[in-house]
């Protein structure tokens, strides 16, 4: 529950005068939009305010990965308290921690926040994206192959089992003994356990022939 003056102090935000040129820039197709003098804070604020106004899309790029974390939790908090989008519409996409010439996997958790993210953007799910200016310039497939990613399994629904296992090896999941880090799966028997990257711990599906 959002108290009132909470609501009210964001209405007197969206009533400055700075504010409300800049959302009419941008409403009106401005090229370039220029905005100074906001602490780090002001501005976590200011973009969540301008995406409820705005009702469009919005990209924040940052110098890097550690900029990423630190105002995604910030602008989470903006957005769920001006009631603009949910939290979870707010996503960070992260560059690789490796160059490409290095000859060197990426760490497994920035590939797995990349993916959720690609596939969040690619079905319409994430409203405000943060990433670092490095991620901006990598090249990346068409969007039907990130919204491909994911597989919906539903309680009771009929399904066969050999071709989700060969979906979770085509989009990059490991089969181990025993589940432990997401982007990893386990088959025994008709016992499917699959840690997918979004969720807090792994899951177990049962199959009955």
């Amino acid at each position: 529950m959002i108290l009132p003056f909470v609501r009210e102090f964001f209405a007197d935000v969206e009533k400055v005068p700075a504010f409300a040129r800049a959302v009419s820039q941008v409403k009106g197709g401005a090229a370039r939009t220029r905005v100074s003098g906001l602490t780090p804070t002001g501005k976590a604020l200011f973009y969540s305010l301008l995406h409820r106004v705005t009702s469009r899309p919005l990209l924040i790029v940052v110098s890097d990965n550690r900029a990423v974390e630190e105002l995604l939790p910030v602008v989470r908090s903006f957005v769920e308290l001006s009631g603009a989008v949910s939290p979870d519409a707010v996503i960070g996409l992260p560059a690789y921690d490796v160059l490409p010439f290095e000859n060197l996997s990426p760490h497994p958790e920035i590939q797995e926040a990349r993916a959720t993210a690609l596939w969040k953007i690619a079905t319409g799910t994430a409203e405000i994206v943060i990433t670092p200016l490095a991620a901006t310039a990598m090249r990346l497939r068409s969007g039907n192959f990130y919204a491909d990613l994911a597989k919906v399994v539903r309680r009771g629904e009929l399904l066969d089992p050999d071709r989700l296992l060969e979906h979770l090896r085509v989009v990059g999941y490991s089969q181990v003994d025993v589940v432990e880090m997401p982007g990893e799966f386990a088959h025994r028997g008709g016992l499917l356990d699959v840690y997918p990257p979004e969720l807090d711990r792994p899951v177990r599906m049962s199959f009955s022939r």
